[in-house]
């Protein structure tokens, strides 16, 4: 009864782009929980997972009939639908957003209290040219301003609380919430070595967007040193994107020979891809200002207790790989660095085997969704 009646009291809306299969459980149990209204700014019929008919929400888009006031139209949409219910708070994500900055002015113009989900965690005041970057430094001094003026932050890990004490906020109203992936371990899967005729090959696997973000380049590089030194090791990309020809080209100059671009991979698969593999890259850099917020393809691939490689532009990476425990932490873009850690796991089936375990268990402990719905929960009740 208490619950019921504080459901009944606390009027939350919930402003974020659109519903991913991976936030479905921390969503529904807010739904649960919570008397709270989602609001999907981006969501896209088709695109995006199908919303759950009993949840409350409401989807902001404009017709398109003039694309260049595509925006506006939104931004006034979303005014009107914060101005018109009367919310007692408001929980956005991503404070450089403009339907951040939107519902933060009107929470403190009506006095209604608001959260902040908070995925940044690194700020390079020397990565943009002027006059970009005098529009990037005015827009990280408010983004700072709103964080600091928030009545409560939820961040994504260690990264993004170190962040935000960083900048002054308050301790005391961060609450940690490690995001969480999708465990594809649990749906039944094709044999992909078999398929693919791999064998007992040692399978890398990268499995992302192609993107120059994701630092695609530098493990293609690393792998023709490694193809160099082991005659058993295989490149495996998945995933497509618009780096990925470049990529290709790339592999073909280096006359890489056991390497494969599968091109796009279906959801219902890619579990397929994490089980074949011995051992998983996410190799992102830091590039213009932009980074790895989390990663969550590093979830997704210890859900199968696979070594982790990855670098040290990627937000997940202190929180769910532990350097010589479940893998190895490289610094972007160095080659010689990334190929050695994967020289080391792969030339040793004892270690290999070890840390595939402990990104089990890594992954068992950091992956709850009842965790993360906890830090949203405490979040709301600290604000209240």
């Amino acid at each position: 009864m208490v619950a019921e009646n504080s459901k009944a009291r606390t009027k939350i809306a919930f402003v974020h782009p659109a519903l991913r299969d991976y936030r479905l459980e921390l969503f529904d149990k807010l739904n649960k929980k919570y008397d709270i209204t989602f609001i999907f700014t981006e969501h896209l019929p088709g695109k995006h997972l199908e919303i759950p008919s009993e949840w409350n929400y409401k989807i902001i888009r404009s017709n398109r009939i003039v694309k260049r006031n595509h925006d506006i139209i939104i931004h006034l949409k979303l005014i009107k639908e914060l101005l018109k219910r009367d919310y007692d708070i408001i929980l956005t994500s991503i404070p450089s957003s403009i339907h951040s900055h939107i519902a933060f002015l009107l929470a403190k113009i009506t006095g209604k209290k608001y959260i902040i989900w908070v995925e940044e965690w690194h700020w390079d005041a020397t990565a943009h040219p002027y006059p970009k970057k005098l529009l990037k430094r005015l827009l990280y001094s408010y983004s700072k301003f709103l964080l600091k003026n928030a009545d409560a932050c939820i961040v994504q890990g260690s990264l993004t609380k170190e962040f935000c004490l960083n900048i002054g906020v308050n301790k005391e109203k961060i609450f940690v919430a490690t995001p969480c992936a999708v465990n594809y371990s649990e749906i039944p899967n094709e044999d992909l070595r078999k398929i693919l005729h791999l064998g007992n090959k040692k399978i890398i696997l990268y499995c992302s967007r192609i993107i120059k973000l994701k630092g695609l380049e530098y493990l293609i590089k690393s792998f023709a040193l490694l193809e160099e030194n082991m005659n058993d090791v295989f490149l495996l990309i998945a995933g497509d994107g618009p780096f990925k020809k470049e990529c290709e080209q790339l592999a073909k100059k280096l006359s890489i020979k056991n390497i494969l671009f599968t091109g796009y991979v279906d959801p219902r698969d890619v579990g397929d891809y994490y089980r074949a593999c011995d051992v998983f890259v996410l190799p992102s850099i830091f590039l213009s200002g932009q980074y790895e917020g989390w990663g969550l393809v590093i979830n997704e691939a210890m859900a199968f207790g696979k070594p982790i490689v990855t670098t040290d532009a990627v937000g997940a990476a202190p929180d769910m790989v532990k350097d010589g425990i479940n893998g190895y932490v490289v610094k972007n873009k160095n080659v010689d660095e990334l190929y050695k850690a994967l020289y080391k796991i792969l030339s040793n089936d004892v270690l290999k085997e070890k840390m595939g375990k402990n990104s089990r268990k890594i992954f068992e402990e950091k992956n709850d969704y009842e965790k993360m719905f906890e830090a949203f929960k405490n979040a709301i009740e600290y604000v209240k």
